[in-house]
């Protein structure tokens, strides 16, 4: 694999070869740059949040003028960011920048991974597919690397396990798995794929690996389950709501328009927003009035409606190579959906579906190239260039949630085409 792209790559003019390394160091580095020097973000809970782990202290207390601590990260996520702690804070940015930027990288080498099983004519047109991605996932990368967000990492993290799994590494494919799982639960559709798969295996280890990551970070605290108890509640309040635009409890972030999931989505067109949240939005035109209890059931219908689908596919042709790549970014897509809290960083997530959309793209086909744009233009460009009022609007239409499932509904079809094409070649005589 490694030889044949060698190969590829030195058959192309020189310029290129020289360029694209150049341009991917260069934007690398500014995103480490970017991260070390900004004083606030995420990365400051994170920090803290894995000092509180390692000192044995009380992780949702209130900090820095928040009520509480990142509420919605179990006790383990403390694993992750607890090294960083141990740093001066500005150092602690930088190496948490790099460790970023590291994924990054990791996720190149993933995508290459998914071409190669997906659309193998591909990979001579790498770099240009990188930069379709790049180009469609540019708002999430900046906030997520910005922030100081663990989104690129979780990422890495899953798709690693998944292509160690392919090569029959089962073991160090739980491994990662697992630690994805103890520090944010969003992995956890990745357990059944692994199953349908057939590597049932690697599905068995993370989860234990995900349970070992919890006892270390409560033995840690010393204050035996309450730590993970007091999470537990509060994520299973949170998700289950009747009212999404109600205060949650536990310190769970109150409703956001950044919050791009599904059941904010259908709560926004089906409920009536309260009048404080619809002042945010200029010329804000209300939702059908419905009680909160129908957008729950409405919901909850689509939610298992989707995840049937989705995993049915899946389990109809789980065997086909080129299939799979396509089931991964189904499942990741629909992770977001499901998830009771989507920000735009996370959608980080949606990497593997645009590679796809770029595979076609580059293959001559015209019509990614629409979707491409018309996903840029309602879901990636920011206010920086069309101004906050557009944003807003942008953001209480759920364009990013309506894009979501696009991008779930494309996966799910290239995954079914994929899959009776590899039917028909089987099927086709062979001529002596």
């Amino acid at each position: 694999m490694t030889n044949s792209l060698r190969e590829a790559d030195q058959s192309k003019p020189g310029w290129q070869s020289r360029t694209w390394p150049i341009l991917w160091a260069i934007l690398g580095a500014y995103l480490i740059v970017r991260t070390g020097i900004r004083d606030r973000g995420v990365i400051t809970d994170h920090l803290e949040f894995g000092r509180r782990v390692l000192n044995g202290l009380d992780l949702y207390a209130p900090f820095a003028g928040s009520d509480y601590l990142h509420p919605p990260y179990p006790p383990s996520f403390g694993l992750l960011t607890a090294p960083f702690s141990l740093l001066p804070e500005r150092l602690a940015r930088f190496a948490w920048g790099a460790l970023q930027v590291g994924c990054i990288w990791i996720l190149a080498l993933r995508t290459r991974d998914l071409v190669r099983d997906y659309a193998p004519a591909i990979l001579p047109k790498l770099n240009w597919l990188f930069l379709f991605v790049a180009i469609l996932t540019s708002r999430y990368l900046l906030r997520d690397t910005h922030g100081g967000g663990g989104n690129l990492i979780n990422l890495a993290l899953i798709l690693s396990s998944l292509e160690f799994a392919r090569q029959k590494r089962e073991m160090s494919a739980g491994v990662l798995l697992g630690f994805s799982l103890a520090t944010k639960p969003v992995a956890v559709l990745m357990l059944p794929l692994l199953w349908l798969f057939g590597q049932r295996r690697a599905a068995g280890v993370a989860l234990v690996t995900a349970a070992a990551c919890m006892a270390l970070a409560l033995s840690l605290l010393g204050q035996g389950m309450g730590p993970f108890l007091q999470w537990f509640d509060g994520s299973t309040a949170y998700a289950s709501m009747p009212d999404v635009f109600a205060t949650p409890s536990h310190g769970f972030p109150p409703f956001s328009w950044m919050n791009q999931c599904l059941r904010c989505g259908v709560a926004r067109f089906l409920c009536e927003v309260p009048a404080t949240l619809a002042a945010e939005v200029p010329n804000f035109s209300q939702g059908m009035g419905l009680a909160p209890a129908a957008a729950t059931w409405v919901t909850r219908a689509l939610s298992l409606a989707l995840t049937g689908l989705t995993f049915f596919l899946v389990w109809r042709r789980a065997d086909v190579p080129a299939a799979r790549p396509c089931w991964v970014a189904a499942v990741l897509a629909l992770s977001l959906l499901l998830s009771p809290i989507s920000w735009k960083a996370h959608h980080v997530a949606l990497i593997p579906a645009f590679a796809l959309l770029g595979c076609l793209a580059l293959a001559g086909r015209r019509w990614p190239w629409f979707w491409a744009l018309a996903y840029f233009g309602f879901c990636v460009i920011g206010e920086q260039f069309v101004g906050k009022e557009f944003k807003n609007l942008q953001q209480s239409c759920y364009f990013t949630t309506f894009g979501t499932l696009a991008a779930l509904a494309l996966c799910l079809f290239l995954g079914s085409k994929a899959a009776r094409d590899a039917t028909a070649l089987q099927s086709e005589p062979t001529g002596r």
